[in-house]
């Protein structure tokens, strides 16, 4: 792939200044009554899937300690940190690419394909944020919906390859769906596409599953870039953090995108999400309770008559269709944060889970 940087720079630059909504602002427009409720302290937010068990006390600690640092560029914590991420996947360090934030690595990864301009592939509904850079970019898009099961339709999505076909989008465990593909799914349908095209899996919700993260293969398919996150499952949604895992030649291609890898990523961020790896307590403390306030979510949701999918991450998909209350009039009414509806064939929605207090809080306001 040529790259020729004057132009992609001028480009790049005309479509940071085109696209004025920020990642947030993109989430809050999406999200009914935000407007409403968006500075009331006594809203529950069950729209963003944050972690709502919060941040590991180490990792706080952590930052706390070190914010004294925050002057100087440390490059030790840097170090520290590829490092660890390195060992937990069982890689080099040189497989990885760590930011602020794993959207920002979608946004990265979206400029890289679309460099010679192309086509790309997304599954509808889904987590494609980097939709609106890829078109403004030039590039040109299939959208596959779904199957009747709610599961990303990977057959269809390889029947729709073309000959200019750069990038083909996975999440799994599937935002907003909650539903995982198996790890045998997937690798058959990397077998299936040409090596040209880069297969893009984000796995911000791999960790609430028992499936093991794809990120072992990406030496064996230089095609394939995994992105993972710390906004979930560590609770770092406001603090930052997310890492990028391929083949050493396409991190060395991304990075040559970036005037400084890893620049926007701050000390104290660092500092905590080195503390936060190890408090495996915490870890399971979190996991343990998604689990327990999912089991209660589905029930509460089966009772009611209320069709949903299998969630494999910390939220739920289900369907408004048979709900005859004015479901977002009761959010709002119990000030309530709850997600868009995806499809209006349906009237598929999203809620995200929230502590166990919260969630029967939200059931009393839509009984």
């Amino acid at each position: 792939m040529s790259i020729n940087r004057r132009d992609w720079l001028k480009t790049a630059f005309l479509g940071s200044a085109a696209l004025t909504l920020s990642p947030l602002e993109f989430f809050a427009k999406n999200t009914p009554n935000f407007s409403e409720l968006k500075n009331d302290d006594k809203t529950i937010r069950l729209c963003f899937n944050e972690n709502p068990f919060g941040v590991s006390p180490k990792a706080l600690e952590a930052m706390k300690e070190n914010l004294s640092l925050s002057s100087m560029y440390d490059f030790k914590f840097a170090d520290i940190l590829c490092s660890k991420l390195a060992e937990k996947n069982q890689l080099k360090q040189e497989n990885l690419l760590v930011s602020a934030g794993s959207s920002y690595l979608l946004e990265l990864i979206t400029k890289y394909v679309s460099l010679d301009k192309g086509h790309f592939i997304i599954p509808d509904p889904s987590f494609t944020i980097f939709e609106p850079i890829a078109e403004f970019l030039g590039m040109s898009k299939t959208v596959v919906p779904l199957t009747e099961h709610k599961r990303i339709d990977l057959e269809k999505m390889k029947n729709s390859i073309r000959k200019d076909t750069k990038l083909i989008y996975i999440c799994n465990p599937n935002n907003p769906t909650g539903d995982l593909l198996s790890r045998q799914e997937i690798e058959s349908f990397i077998k299936a596409v040409p090596e040209n095209i880069t297969i893009l899996v984000d796995e911000a919700y791999i960790e609430f599953t028992n499936q093991k993260s794809l990120s072992n293969w990406v030496n064996t398919y230089k095609n394939l870039v995994v992105t993972r996150t710390f906004s979930k499952l560590y609770g770092f949604a406001g603090a930052r953090l997310g890492y990028a895992i391929g083949h050493p030649k396409m991190i060395e291609n991304l990075k040559k995108l970036q005037s400084w890898s890893g620049a926007e990523i701050s000390v104290t961020t660092m500092a905590g999400a080195i503390a936060a790896m190890e408090d495996q307590e915490f870890i399971a403390k979190v996991l343990g309770n998604n689990q327990k306030v999912k089991d209660f979510t589905m029930s509460e949701f089966q009772k009611r008559g209320i069709k949903t999918v299998p969630s494999a991450a910390n939220f739920v998909y289900f369907s408004l269709e048979n709900y005859k209350e004015n479901y977002f009039k009761k959010l709002k009414d119990a000030k309530i944060l709850g997600g868009k509806t995806y499809e209006q064939n349906g009237k598929w929605t999203r809620i995200s889970l929230g502590t166990m207090e919260e969630m029967k809080v939200y059931f009393e306001a839509i009984s």
